[in-house]
């Protein structure tokens, strides 16, 4: 058992087992097409939200930002991406944003930008 495992298996032994794609019936789907475009319209249009992204662990946890936490923001931190000026957020005094700043520069090798409010 360990010689399988240290050399592998044999070409003319091994399995070739091809998946086959896939194809629903549209009768099938149609029930749940009709249910999720009901469920749209009744929802109304789209409206973008802006949310912030903290990570703890292995899962990611949506955040959405307090009016009142926007309006004590005082510096904003940015950085370039594919040449175009990206806003990662803000902070309520420059001690905060200096430390982000240093954080980012020295994980990522970045250059941020601090920009007063």
């Amino acid at each position: 058992m360990g010689r399988a495992f240290r050399c592998g298996v044999e070409n003319n032994r091994k399995l070739n087992a091809r998946a086959a794609a896939k194809r629903w019936p549209v009768r099938d789907l149609a029930p749940l097409i009709a249910r999720t475009q009901e469920h749209g319209k009744a929802m109304g249009p789209a409206t973008p939200i802006e949310a912030l992204i903290r990570i703890e662990g292995d899962s990611w946890m949506f955040e959405r930002a307090d009016p009142s936490a926007l309006a004590a923001a005082r510096h904003r931190i940015v950085v370039h991406e594919n040449g175009a000026p990206l806003s990662l957020g803000g902070c309520t005094d420059m001690t905060t944003a200096l430390d982000v700043a240093r954080k980012m520069a020295e994980v990522d090798g970045r250059v941020v930008l601090i920009q007063n409010l």
